[in-house]
């Protein structure tokens, strides 16, 4: 029988969105439906168009808590400046809130899925009137909940604390959470913990489309904050041979903004972006998970740089280390010279290990949702392996 169910997303960088695409695709498949997707809004960004054009259901915005960068659009705010920048926003939160309510009580879901929308939590701990639909929480954020994980970096008890609280927010009243992660650890089933591999959209595994980038060979670029796109000006102005192909989220972004011959900013396209990501010597990126796990998939090398006072992609850089995906450094002026000596190495990629880790992942994922809506029986349990969480990683 098929489900209806009820996508809320928040709209932080492309991953988030980019796991909404394929496990959309991937309940299609499998005969049930979204009828609508809530989609997070953060007054910082637009929402990129690759998403809007290619989800193929109704997308309603709502204003949600955000973190905020600093005047450059490079570094996070401090935390005292976030709420700061968000108090004044509680009156719109609420709407977003009465929207969530809204859209449930008129579609009236089989299960809700929540990729790491705090408006989401929020509202299942509010609501009183009518007992809501079971909710489904993904992200890799999940992991972060898991005793087992490794990477979490010493001392910044603040930082880990606040994390904890903010991810804890998402999934109040959540039935089931399916934690991401680039390998194996056991599930937590009597906390409702069930840990999956990443949510990567088919088109990975398809050849190159498009243009063919005739500059090849040449590095992938993407930067969730456009501020260090100063950072790759600098590194780029000592090695102007070396070619460099730069995805930002910059608002009002030109589709393609050529700096000169060899350095060139795109708009954020995800079929694009996985399109050169095929073709590429190495990916440089901020430290989110979606694009690590990518690279980790087509055994590209990766360099990882957290942004700035941003705790949660220090902790992404120690983990994709750790799982083999490539070098991590401080500054894109210091770390696109080390990934391009690693590309120069003998660089064994975990590929195998990972794809292994990636198998029947999308019918796992049916599984689970149906499981939380009691239209599936218990039957499908992995992981299993070693994990292969390596020692713990450095960030200079």
């Amino acid at each position: 029988m098929s489900l209806r169910c009820l996508f809320v997303v928040q709209g932080e960088g492309r991953g988030h969105l980019t796991q909404a695409l394929a496990l959309k695709k991937s309940l299609e498949a499998a005969g049930h439906r979204v009828p609508l997707v809530l989609l997070g809004r953060n007054p910082n960004r637009e929402a990129p168009s690759f998403f809007l054009d290619e989800i193929g259901a109704p997308v309603e915005r709502i204003d949600s808590p955000s973190f905020f960068m600093d005047g450059r659009r490079r570094a996070m705010a401090t935390l005292g400046r976030t709420i700061r920048k968000n108090v004044p926003l509680i009156g719109r939160f609420r709407e977003g809130l009465r929207t969530v309510g809204r859209a449930i009580d008129a579609i009236r879901p089989d299960v809700v899925v929540n990729f790491h929308e705090v408006l989401a939590g929020v509202h299942y701990a509010l609501r009183r009137r009518r007992e809501p639909p079971p909710m489904v929480c993904v992200a890799h954020q999940y992991l972060f909940q898991h005793p087992a994980y490794p990477s979490f970096p010493p001392g910044r008890w603040v930082d880990w604390g606040w994390l904890r609280f903010f991810v804890g927010a998402t999934q109040l009243g959540a039935k089931k959470r399916l934690a991401l992660s680039l390998y194996p650890v056991p599930h937590r089933r009597d906390e409702s913990l069930v840990v999956m591999p990443p949510l990567l959209r088919e088109e990975l595994t398809a050849p190159p489309a498009g243009p063919r980038v005739e500059e090849d060979p040449f590095f992938l670029m993407y930067l969730l904050n456009s501020g260090y796109a100063e950072e790759v000006v600098r590194w780029h102005r000592r090695h102007p041979g070396v070619r460099l192909h730069c995805f930002w989220d910059r608002p009002g972004a030109a589709e393609v903004e050529r700096y000169d011959e060899t350095l060139a900013f795109h708009a954020l396209d995800g079929e694009k972006f996985l399109s050169m990501m095929k073709r590429c010597r190495g990916l440089a990126t901020t430290a989110g998970f979606e694009s690590v796990a990518e690279a980790m998939y087509l055994g590209t090398p990766a360099l990882m740089v957290p942004v700035e006072g941003h705790y949660e992609q220090h902790c992404n850089a120690r983990d994709g280390v750790r799982a083999g995906a490539g070098v991590a450094a401080a500054s894109f002026d210091e770390g696109l010279s080390r990934l391009r000596a690693l590309t120069g190495e003998r660089y064994d990629p975990p590929t195998p290990r990972f794809r292994r880790w990636l198998g029947g992942a999308e019918a796992r994922f049916v599984h689970e949702i149906e499981r939380a809506a009691g239209r599936s029986p218990a039957s499908i349990d992995r992981p299993s392996g070693d994990g292969r969480a390596g020692k713990p990683a450095r960030i200079a």
